[in-house]
């Protein structure tokens, strides 16, 4: 079944093993397509796997993708827009949960595109840990280098102006409701 702009959702995230190590809820559902979901956190409750609860500092834009083994959120600081890249599975989404396998490597982007590629020990521990296949490794590495290629691009979702456009239309849709 397919959502509509304004359903609220909840986005569970997994590890290799199987295990939800965190969950958000009530994200806004942006827009579906046959390729990817947009989705909307503004002040949205996180819930860690150790029971640590937490709401969003600030409001984001969060792109996944039915074919892309990752998902990039856009967050809006006070300081321009900073995005955040998980490497992950693509979603499925059922039972009005968004869900994916967290496979650990990230990317901090800042506003002025320099970034940093977050948690390449957990990766590789967790690689070992719960044997993740040749492929899976191959796809996760084939993946780092596609981001690296599409924040040099500023290819969309790293592209200032389209993430603030989708923000726009949202706070547009917002205000008419």
């Amino acid at each position: 079944m397919k959502s509509k702009t304004g359903d609220l959702v909840l986005v569970h995230a997994y590890k290799h093993s199987g295990k939800l190590y965190r969950s958000w809820e009530k994200v806004s559902v942006f827009e579906e397509t046959e390729d990817y979901l947009i989705l909307i956190n503004e002040e949205v409750l996180i819930t860690e796997v150790n029971g640590r609860k937490w709401k969003t500092n600030e409001p984001a834009i969060w792109f996944f993708y039915k074919q892309g083994w990752y998902n990039i959120i856009c967050m809006f600081k006070e300081r321009g827009i900073n995005y955040y890249c998980n490497l992950a599975s693509p979603y499925i989404f059922e039972e009005g949960t968004v869900k994916y396998i967290d496979y650990d490597l990230d990317f901090k982007v800042f506003n002025d595109y320099s970034y940093k590629i977050l948690d390449l020990k957990e990766f590789n521990r967790n690689r070992m840990a719960w044997n993740y296949s040749v492929e899976i490794v191959d796809k996760v590495w084939e993946c780092v280098d596609e981001i690296k290629k599409m924040i040099k691009e500023r290819a969309k979702p790293f592209n200032h102006e389209y993430t603030s456009d989708i923000w726009e239309q949202y706070q547009n849709l917002k205000n008419k409701n």
